[in-house]
């Protein structure tokens, strides 16, 4: 998508993140972005419209533009919206394989770091 008219977007192509409610009860959305696929860096939607916390009933949606030379989508795990309750709703976008490669890699790694704290402390 392509803004026309707004000096901050000019000349950008834009992805739009959109978080719908497709419930019939009201909830508060907090935050949303994506989680990255280890060791890549997950991200958040920091300017949003209407601006966060934002209590969507059914049907409403909040928004957000992020320019699409900034995102690769190869790795992104999961696109990700946390409500008031703490609850995280999520939209795969990996594979299931590489989810569960990016997770095995990750938890050996915490093993590793865990390993060398231990072995640190214990002298």
């Amino acid at each position: 998508m392509e803004i026309v008219g707004d000096p901050k977007y000019r000349g950008a192509t834009l992805t739009v993140l959109t978080v719908t409610n497709v419930g019939r009860r009201p909830v508060t959305i907090t935050t949303f972005g994506a989680i990255g696929l280890y060791p890549h860096n997950s991200l958040v939607a920091a300017e949003t419209q209407p601006p966060l916390p934002r209590e969507i009933t059914e049907g409403q949606y909040i928004t957000s533009n992020w320019p699409q030379d900034e995102l690769d989508f190869s790795t992104i795990d999961y696109w990700a919206a946390w409500d008031s309750h703490g609850t995280e709703h999520r939209l795969r976008e990996a594979s299931s394989f590489k989810h569960w490669k990016s997770v095995r890699q990750q938890k050996r790694e915490w093993r590793k770091k865990k390993a060398l704290k231990q072995g640190t402390t214990s002298k």
